[in-house]
């Protein structure tokens, strides 16, 4: 199993997107995607695209992966924190672009903050990788394992029928 960061917003998507990103989403909003139609879509070329190892992340991604989801300030409801993990159900790359499908997020309780997220890379809790949320222009990347590790480490799953032993 692999571990990514995917990081999302609160932004409508029709007043910030372009058009070939419009035609694949469902929104309204970009965090709309992998909390309310339980999906990540990233569209062709932009996927393919090497900063922040955004196309190794996609070309690695698979069903039975994890990813953490970290949302921007603009989210109205987790500004600037993890807040959510998605099991991957399916992965598809075509013409339109690259598509994770996610079994229901997982909430976590309670979210782990920029801050925090900043602070547990200095003492080595979390990889590198992380100091990408809140990085201008980053969405998709790779992170390591024992990131997911630390999330389960320092959080609890929301809801009672939610539990890491799913992952």
């Amino acid at each position: 199993m692999s571990v990514f960061l995917i990081q999302t917003n609160g932004r409508e998507i029709s007043d910030h997107a372009k058009p070939e990103y419009i035609d694949g989403a469902r929104g309204p909003t970009f965090v709309d995607e992998p909390l309310r139609h339980h999906r990540y879509f990233n569209a062709d070329p932009y996927w393919k695209r090497d900063g922040f190892g955004r196309r190794e992340a996609w070309e690695t991604a698979s069903s039975g992966d994890t990813a953490l989801l970290y949302c921007a300030s603009s989210v109205e409801a987790h500004p600037r924190c993890l807040s959510h993990v998605l099991p991957i159900e399916t992965k598809r790359i075509d013409g339109d672009g690259a598509y994770l499908e996610f079994a229901s997020p997982i909430p976590l309780k309670p979210t782990i903050g920029y801050q925090e997220i900043h602070h547990l890379v200095e003492e080595g809790a979390f990889s590198e990788g992380m100091t990408n949320c809140g990085q201008q222009g980053f969405n998709f990347t790779q992170v390591s394992n024992r990131d997911l590790e630390t999330v389960q480490r320092l959080t609890t799953p929301r809801a009672s029928n939610e539990n890491w032993e799913s992952l």
